[in-house]
Order: structure tokens, then C-alpha cells, then sequence
């Protein structure tokens, strides 16, 4: 029965490789003619939802959303952020702003990959944690795209942290930019796909629902940079608490 589940996990994990040889340059060759304007980025955006839904679907992933009650204004900018744990969250969080086209903030390692490199470096803002440099222009690059009138999603923990790892310290990155550009925060805690569908390649997951709460907005329009920290610890224990809330449930059914 072992062997059985772990070849299942295996065959499952290889058709996610199988699938986006044929969605990624579909996706990539719809989206080129409309990465180059901003006025024509929300159709580009669109097809990166739908590269992103079709990848949930065909992975046997569906969400589960609980939100705050609270209407997003469509003419507004955001900070997205969220925990990471998997490439998935990327395709959740395309799937969840639908109506605010964002773009992530993301290694730059992402942009030696065929096809999908290309189109993921011109439409987001690739980062090199190592060189000092490339983490001082991204901040230029970031207020250009708000300005532009797109959000931003920033994954504070600065990468997927290890798998014994629930929650890794945050950055202040997103903080930071949050303050300065005087945009609201909405954070999101995405539950399961650490074990459903982990980055680090363990012979573990498996289709199922994800646990999402979209939290309500945080202001930033009264703060300044010396409330960067709090606001850093006020959202890292917003979602430090949803994600053992979630794990409490979890036990509890």
C-alpha cells in the first residue's frame, strides 16, 4: 500500500512538470503582444489568472475562501502579503485578486526558465537577495508599477522557508513600501499546501481543498517608518494566529 501512495505522489508531482509544457508557452505566447504597455497589462493579467486557475484545476486543488467583510476598491493599489510555501501560492493569489492586477516581487532565478522567465520577468519585478544593488533598484521598480497603477505581492518571509518551519521570520520590505507609498496591506494565510503540495520535493501530498482567510485591509496611511516594525509584528501575528487556527481545526475534524 506504501509503494502504491508514494508512486501516486510521484506520477501526481511529474504531471505538474507534464502540464506546463504545454500551458507555459500557451500562456506565454497569448500574453507577450499585451506585457510591453501598462493600458494593455490587465489583459495580460488575465491570461496569468488563467494559467494560474487552470493549474489549480488540473492539480485537483480548490480553495476554500473565508474574507472579513469588506469591499476592495477597484481604483486602489495594494501590498499583498502572505506566508509561502509553495510555487502554488502564486497561482492561489492570481486566482483571489481578480479584479487588481498585481505583479509579485520574486528571485531572480525565475527568469532562466524557458518561456515562462521571459514573460515573468517583463511582467514582475525580479529580486537578488545577494547583491545589494538589486535590492536597492528594486524599490525604484516597485514604485513605478503602483504608480502605474497595478498592487504588489510581496511575500515578507523572503522565500519558502523549510518544512519544519511554520512561519519564518518577516522582512521589511513589504513594510516598507506599504508606509512610503501610503497604500493599504491586505493580508492573506494560506493553509495546507505546505503539506499538499510542498516546494522542497518530499514524496508527500495530494489534491484537496486549501484553506485561505483573507484578512481585512491594514491602513498605513497614518504611519510613518519608525511604526515600520510594528506593523512588520502586527501582521506576522495575524497570520502566525489564523495558521494555528487552521491547524486547530484541522486536528479538531
Amino acid at each position: 500500500m506504501k509503494i502504491l501512495q508514494i508512486s501516486f505522489i510521484l506520477l501526481w508531482r511529474i504531471w505538474f512538470f507534464i502540464i506546463n509544457i504545454f500551458l507555459i508557452p500557451l500562456w506565454a505566447g497569448v500574453s507577450i503582444p499585451f506585457i510591453f504597455r501598462d493600458k494593455h497589462y490587465p489583459i495580460a493579467y488575465w491570461f496569468h489568472q488563467m494559467w494560474a486557475r487552470s493549474n489549480l484545476f488540473l492539480m485537483g486543488f480548490w480553495y476554500a475562501l473565508e474574507k472579513d467583510k469588506e469591499i476592495l476598491d477597484k481604483n486602489k493599489q495594494y501590498v499583498i502579503i502572505s506566508n509561502h510555501s509553495s510555487i502554488m501560492d502564486i497561482m492561489l493569489i492570481y486566482s483571489l485578486m481578480r479584479n487588481h492586477p498585481l505583479v509579485f516581487v520574486g528571485k531572480a532565478e525565475l527568469a532562466k526558465l524557458p518561456f515562462f522567465g521571459f514573460v515573468y520577468k517583463k511582467s514582475n519585478i525580479l529580486i537578488d537577495r545577494k547583491n545589494l544593488s538589486s535590492c536597492i533598484q528594486v524599490f525604484k521598480k516597485i514604485e513605478n508599477k503602483i504608480d502605474s497603477g497595478k498592487s504588489v505581492c510581496i511575500f515578507p518571509e523572503g522565500g519558502v522557508p523549510k518544512p519544519s518551519i511554520a512561519l519564518a521570520p518577516f522582512k521589511g520590505g513589504a513594510f516598507f513600501v506599504a508606509i512610503i507609498k501610503k497604500i493599504s496591506i491586505i493580508p492573506f494565510t494560506i493553509a495546507d499546501i505546505k503539506t499538499k503540495f510542498p516546494s522542497f520535493f518530499i514524496i508527500k501530498g495530494g489534491p484537496g481543498k486549501i484553506r485561505i482567510k483573507q484578512h481585512h485591509s491594514i491602513s498605513t496611511k497614518n504611519l510613518s517608518l519608525k511604526d515600520k516594525n510594528s506593523l512588520k509584528e502586527k501582521c506576522f501575528n495575524l497570520i502566525k494566529y489564523q495558521l494555528e487556527k487552521f491547524e486547530r481545526e484541522k486536528t479538531n475534524n
